[in-house]
């Protein structure tokens, strides 16, 4: 009898070792296993984006200190529209003639035209201001006066051009213009510069 107790006995004491000791530390060393792999998938991101941050990081050491000056005047982080009156006055000083006025955002109290509009493919957030003003000149300087407004680094788009002419002097117009003028996002200005 004791050749028949003893076996089961040690059969019973085995199942009941294996769901009170066994199961349990082997359910939680598999859970150690699926918190390691996701843990070392981390790691492998994180050194990826290290590695694609120092690319960037490099790319943009390349850039002369010139460039980026210019970039920077193209699409500021901020709306800056007296440098850009400045600027455009500079442009028309060319030309004998003066900004006259001069009007900010279209009849907004604000100034600003509020935009969450994307460029092109990214998501990169842009502002947009509408100015408008005015100058007295000949059709011939107009044209002169419109390629050097177009060629000059700041971003703007022309809205509207409107022609009066001067009763005065037949060869003059007073033209008034309305531009868009573009600015960078603050939070999109925040996140370029944290990444340097």
């Amino acid at each position: 009898m004791n050749r028949v107790i003893l076996p089961l006995l040690l059969v019973i004491a085995s199942i009941a070792s294996f769901f009170m000791w066994i199961n349990p530390h082997y359910t939680a060393v598999k859970d150690l296993k699926v918190q390691l792999a996701e843990s070392q998938d981390a790691l492998d991101k994180i050194v990826e984006l290290e590695s694609v941050r120092s690319s960037l990081v490099d790319k943009e050491n390349a850039f002369q200190p010139a460039d980026i000056t210019k970039l920077q005047k193209l699409l500021p982080d901020n709306v800056d529209n007296t440098r850009l009156f400045l600027d455009i006055q500079g442009v028309a000083s060319h030309y004998g003639t003066s900004i006259q006025d001069i009007s900010v955002g279209a009849g907004q109290a604000s100034g600003a035209v509020a935009t969450t509009q994307a460029i092109g493919s990214s998501k990169k957030q842009y502002g947009q201001m509408v100015l408008g003003f005015s100058i007295n000149t000949t059709y011939e300087n107009l044209s002169l006066f419109l390629n050097d407004l177009e060629k000059s680094l700041r971003l703007v788009e022309i809205k509207s051009l409107g022609f009066t002419a001067d009763n005065k002097n037949p060869n003059h117009y007073k033209v008034a213009l309305s531009i868009n003028a573009f600015w960078l996002n603050p939070k999109t200005a925040t996140s370029i510069k944290s990444t340097q």
